[in-house]
């Protein structure tokens, strides 16, 4: 009994410098939240007027996360130096640099960095060396300066991404090969439409399309581009076989891409995050303006656009074709044709997804943040 008594008195103490050795972890915690808030920094490659990247990044501020934004387009960072554990970039309005390698997680938005974080403000003329003109080495077309910052860019990209522990995107992936893409999706069971290149418009004429409509479209993503304030863009368009005949149409063309035209129900875009699928039906049928191209948005009579679920079936074969891909990010189109089969068209690895998002209420930004903080 006297050895339980002792045991009593002894556990009592011990219990409370453990209460009072908590108490003193918590109160250091708080005193020095900002210190440890620091030690978690998000990584965000883009481009300076993306609008999505600002909504996350307002995001995790609000959550209290340190976020390093780095735009293709503007010089606000420079390359500072690379050791065996640094990759510092300096912020030249805040004068601060960051070591890019204490980066946690990295959105992979947009190709954030550029030829310009390397080179110096102040373009060299007239470079010359022994009495020879070497000008072409830095300003030709054979660049040695673009060659080398492509090399470093590479490696750069390279050593974040196997750094962090959490990627949304990949910096080898913001562009996709649209037919690899296709023969990819076909190979894990998708339906996709029929399509040729042809050289030729006489080309047009002797097909394997088993209707007489078929659409153009860009090959890579298209045009995208402002000149002078006016906006240029390249949709999907329509034409008739009967239009062409082979003999006014023996025309040499570019190799361009021509898909059978696939008479649908509507159209779905799906926003894909490491597993999950928010998707949205859109039903462009209505209006002739949207009906081949939803993009070509009527902005007085616009399209009803509602939350749309994807059978299993064919989220699990989207989910191979990501696999393949080495994606865990993309916005997806697919179209419902008159049968009710899902047509695979394409992914965009840049992941629009405001359009789905803001309709359907999926509050996408608050996803990708979350993700980027917890995975």
């Amino acid at each position: 009994m006297g050895v339980l008594l002792l045991e009593a008195h002894i556990l009592v103490p011990v219990q409370e410098i453990l209460i009072a050795l908590v108490e003193e972890i918590v109160i250091h915690l708080v005193k020095n939240y900002k210190f440890y808030k620091h030690l978690i920094l998000i990584l965000i490659f883009s481009i300076s007027n993306d609008y999505a990247t600002a909504e996350v990044i307002k995001r995790l501020r609000d959550l209290d996360q340190e976020v390093v934004r780095i735009n293709r387009d503007d010089n606000i960072y420079k390359f500072h130096k690379i050791t065996d554990k640094e990759i510092l970039f300096k912020n030249l309005k805040q004068q601060k640099t960051y070591n890019l390698l204490d980066a946690k997680s990295c959105w992979w938005r947009r190709t954030g960095l550029s030829k310009n974080h390397f080179l110096l403000d102040k373009k060299r003329i007239n470079f010359k060396a022994n009495g020879f003109n070497l000008d072409s080495l830095i300003n030709g077309s054979w660049n040695l300066t673009s060659k080398e910052t492509n090399d470093l860019t590479n490696f750069i990209q390279t050593k974040i991404y196997q750094t962090c522990t959490i990627n949304v995107g990949s910096p080898w992936r913001y562009d996709l090969n649209k037919l690899k893409v296709l023969r990819i999706a076909k190979k894990h069971g998708l339906d996709t439409p029929k399509y040729e290149i042809i050289s030729n418009l006489n080309q047009i004429v002797h097909n394997d399309f088993s209707t007489d409509k078929f659409v153009t479209k860009a090959i890579c993503e298209g045009v995208y581009k402002t000149i002078d304030k006016h906006h240029f863009y390249s949709y999907t368009e329509s034409y008739s076989i009967k239009d062409f005949s082979e003999e006014i149409s023996n025309i040499s063309i570019f190799p361009s891409l021509i898909m059978e035209q696939i008479e649908k129900t509507m159209e779905i875009r799906s926003f894909f995050l490491a597993g999950s699928f928010y998707s949205m039906a859109i039903f462009s049928q209505a209006n002739e303006q949207t009906k081949v191209d939803f993009r070509k948005y009527d902005l007085e009579k616009p399209n009803k656009c509602e939350p749309f679920q994807l059978p299993e079936t064919i989220e699990k074969k989207l989910k191979k074709v990501f696999e393949e891909l080495d994606l865990n990010c993309g916005s997806i189109d697919i179209i419902i044709d008159n049968n009710g089969n899902y047509v695979f068209l394409e992914i965009n690895p840049v992941g629009q997804y405001n359009m789905t998002s803001d309709p359907c209420n999926y509050n996408i930004d608050n996803v990708i943040a979350n993700y980027l903080i917890r995975g």
